[in-house]
């Protein structure tokens, strides 16, 4: 897939739901402020990519928090990548391309990769295949930063190391599942060398 035009459920400035599943919601901008100012903590990134859109609530963070000089965002969805386009245009910076981050053409490698695409396939994720994607995008001495909700261990990418700087409370989060969740972390994962 390079890229597509979903028909989602909802598309407000609050919700995406596609088939019935939470893409994203506004009940996660709490989650991602802690995020973002524990890794501006840890990081200073010069080069961003961020993988997904969604509403624009980490890409926002992003421009605040880590003030990086390029911020390289891919979105997969035609519709929000017009909300994207809108967002470039707005920040000094933002470069916004269309299609599958396994595929589109992005200017690696980047000081910081912040990956949370949703699966819009009904395909299984590769772990391995999809970690070696990513290690691509990750310049040596670089991280990786995905979200992880809930109080359980974090996902673990085969070539990274991961590593957990915080675990917090937050306001109740809307999971794709359709359940609540009011735990959890700030997750960086390095390339092993």
């Amino acid at each position: 897939m390079t890229n597509t035009s979903l028909t989602f459920d909802v598309k407000t400035a609050d919700r995406l739901i596609w088939q019935g599943q939470v893409v994203m919601s506004r009940s996660e901008a709490p989650y991602f402020d802690e995020l973002f100012e524990r890794v501006a903590q840890v990081v200073r990134p010069e080069r961003v990519l961020e993988i997904g859109f969604g509403l624009g609530i980490s890409a926002d963070l992003i421009q605040r928090r880590l003030q990086p000089t390029e911020h390289h965002i891919v979105e997969i969805d035609t519709g929000i990548y017009a909300d994207l386009v809108r967002f470039a245009g707005d920040h000094r910076g933002v470069v916004a391309c269309l299609g599958d981050w396994r595929s589109a053409p992005l200017a690696a490698p980047f000081d910081l990769v912040f990956y949370d695409p949703f699966n819009y396939t009904e395909e299984p994720d590769d772990p391995v295949r999809e970690a070696g994607l990513l290690r691509r995008l990750v310049r040596n001495g670089g991280a990786l930063c995905h979200p992880h909700f809930g109080d359980g261990p974090p996902r673990v990418l085969p070539g990274f190391r991961t590593v957990v700087l915080e675990r917090f409370k937050v306001p109740k989060i809307d999971m794709a599942d359709g359940t609540h969740c009011g735990h959890a972390a700030a997750v960086l994962c390095y390339p092993d060398d």
